[in-house]
C-alpha cells in the first residue's frame, strides 16, 4: 500500500502540471477503507482462529487475545498513516524519517528497560509500549506534513469513482502480493507451531528478527532510489530510470553481502552473546534466512522500475502464486518428516524462481533488455558470492577457541567482505565517487 502511494505521488511530481494533492486524497481515503477492512477481518477470522486453533497454554490465552487486539489497532493506525509517511519518501525527506525513527527507537528502548522494574503482566505492557510508538509516528508524520506541505495534504473530496479506479487497481494487485508475503510468513509460523510447537516457533521468530535487522540496510537504499526512478518514468526518461534501477539492484546486493558474511560464519557465537540460551535450530534458521535476504536484495531497484511502469497485474499474480505455493509444499514435506528449516529452504527456492519469472515478464510486457540488465546487476555480485562461499567453507574447518577470538573472526570476515565489494562489486568511477565524498566530508 505504501508502494502504491509513493508510486502515484512520484509520477505526479515528475509530470509537468501534475496534481499530487488529488493523488494524496485518493490514497488517504483508500487507506482508511483498508484499515476498516483489516479491523473487520481481524475481529472475525482472527479471533476465531485464536479461540479455536491457536496452540498456546490455557493460562496464556488471555494474554494472546490482549496482544492480538493491541496489534490489530496498531496495524490499523499504521495503515492510515501510510500516505503521510509516503509523502516524505516521495519528497525525498529521508532525514525527517530517520529522526522520527531514532526518537521512536529511543523511546521504545527506555520504556522496554522500564519493564525490568514492572512486576505486573509484562507481555501486555510490552504490547502497549509498541502501540505507543506507532501512535507517536502517526502524530509526528501528520503534524509535519500539514506544516511543510499543507497544499499537498489538504483534505478534498473526490466522489468520481473513475478517479479511484487506477489507484485501486494498482493497489489491489500490490496488496494481493503483500497479503501473499504476509500469509507466507504467518502461515509458516502456523505450520511450525502445528508440527513442532512453540519452542521452534521461538527459533523462527529470532530468525525473522535477524532478517529485519539486515534488511534495514538494503530496504533503505532501495527506498532512497525509488523517487528518482519513478519520477524519471513520469518524465518519460526511461533510459535514466533503467540505469538507476540497475545500479540500485547491484548496490542492494552488495550491501546485503557485507552484512551477511560475518553474521553467517559466526552465527552461533552471535546468538550466544545476544540470547544467552539459544533455542535449538535457531542458528540454522538464521543462516537460511540470510540466504533469503540476499535473494530478496536481487529485486532492489528492479521492482521499483516495474512499479513505476504501471502494468503490474501479471507481476503481482506471479508473486502471489510463488509466495502461497510455499505453504502447501511445506505442509506436505513436514508430513513426510522433513526438518523445521525446510520451510525457509523453500523460501529461497521459490524466491529465486519468482525473480527469474519477473525478469522474463519484464521482457514480455515492456520489451526490457534483461540480458544487459543481468550482466550489469548480477555478474559482479555472483562472483563475490562464489568467493564468499569458498571462504565460508574454509572458515568452518578452522578451530577457533572460545571467547573474543570469535569477535576477531567477525571483524576479519566483515573486512574480507568489504574488500570483495570494493574491488569486484564497485566500478572504478563508483570507487572514485565514494573517495571524493569521503574527502569532502573531512574537508
Amino acid at each position: 500500500m505504501s508502494a502504491t502511494t509513493i508510486r502515484f505521488l512520484n509520477i505526479e511530481l515528475g509530470k509537468e502540471g501534475g496534481d499530487p494533492n488529488k493523488v494524496f486524497n485518493l490514497c488517504r481515503v483508500t487507506h482508511i477503507l483498508f484499515a476498516v477492512l483489516v479491523l473487520v477481518l481481524a475481529e472475525s477470522i482472527g479471533m476465531f482462529y485464536i479461540l479455536k486453533y491457536l496452540n498456546v497454554a490455557p493460562d496464556k490465552l488471555g494474554d494472546a487475545i490482549v496482544v492480538f487486539q493491541v496489534s490489530t489497532i496498531v496495524a490499523c493506525i499504521g495503515i492510515v498513516n501510510v500516505p503521510y509517511q509516503s509523502t516524505f519518501v516521495a519528497k525525498e525527506k529521508f532525514l525527517y524519517i530517520a529522526v522520527i525513527d531514532i526518537i521512536n527507537s529511543i523511546v521504545k528502548l527506555v520504556l522496554v528497560i522500564g519493564l525490568l522494574y514492572y512486576h505486573g503482566n509484562r507481555l501486555r505492557l510490552y504490547a502497549l509500549i509498541m502501540s505507543f510508538a506507532t501512535l507517536f509516528s502517526f502524530v509526528a508524520y501528520h503534524y509535519l506534513c500539514h506544516r511543510y506541505w499543507p497544499e499537498l495534504v489538504k483534505r478534498r473530496k473526490y466522489r468520481n469513482k473513475a478517479d479511484y479506479k487506477e489507484i485501486l487497481s494498482f493497489n489491489n494487485y500490490t496488496l494481493l502480493a503483500s497479503v501473499a508475503l504476509m500469509g507466507r510468513s504467518q502461515g509458516s509460523n502456523i505450520l511450525i507451531n502445528l508440527f513442532f510447537g512453540t519452542v521452534v516457533n521461538g527459533a523462527f521468530s529470532i530468525a525473522k528478527t535477524v532478517q529485519s535487522f539486515v534488511e534495514i540496510f538494503t530496504v533503505n537504499f532501495d527506498t532512497a532510489a525509488a523517487p528518482q526512478i519513478t519520477q524519471s518514468v513520469g518524465n518519460g526518461d526511461l533510459a535514466r530510470a533503467s540505469s538507476l534501477a540497475c545500479k540500485t539492484c547491484r548496490m542492494c546486493q552488495l550491501l546485503s553481502l557485507i552484512i551477511v558474511l560475518p553474521l553467517f560464519v559466526e552465527m552461533e557465537w552471535i546468538l550466544q552473546i545476544w540470547l544467552g540460551e539459544v533455542p535449538e535450530n535457531t542458528a540454522l534458521f538464521c543462516r537460511v534466512m540470510l540466504a533469503t535476504i540476499f535473494v530478496a536484495s536481487t529485486g532492489g531497484g528492479f521492482l521499483r522500475l516495474k512499479d513505476a511502469m504501471g502494468k503490474i497485474k501479471w507481476f503481482m499474480l506471479t508473486y502471489t502464486f510463488w509466495y502461497f505455493i510455499t505453504l502447501p509444499i511445506g505442509y506436505v514435506l513436514y508430513k513426510q518428516g522433513f526438518p523445521p528449516a525446510t520451510i525457509l529452504v523453500l523460501y529461497v527456492i521459490t524466491d529465486i524462481v519468482c525473480r527469474i519469472t519477473q525478469l522474463l515478464l519484464m521482457r514480455l510486457v515492456y520489451g526490457f533488455n534483461i540480458v544487459d540488465f543481468c550482466k550489469e546487476a548480477y555478474l559482479r555480485t555472483l562472483a563475490i558470492v562464489a568467493m564468499m562461499a569458498a571462504y565460508i567453507f574454509a572458515y568452518h574447518y578452522i578451530t577457533i577457541p572460545d571467547g573474543w577470538a570469535h569477535l576477531i573472526g567477525v571483524l576479519v570476515s566483515g573486512l574480507f567482505g568489504i574488500i570483495l565489494v570494493w574491488v569486484i562489486g564497485l566500478k572504478k568511477n563508483e570507487r572514485e565517487n565514494i573517495l571524493t565524498a569521503i574527502a569532502n566530508i573531512h574537508s
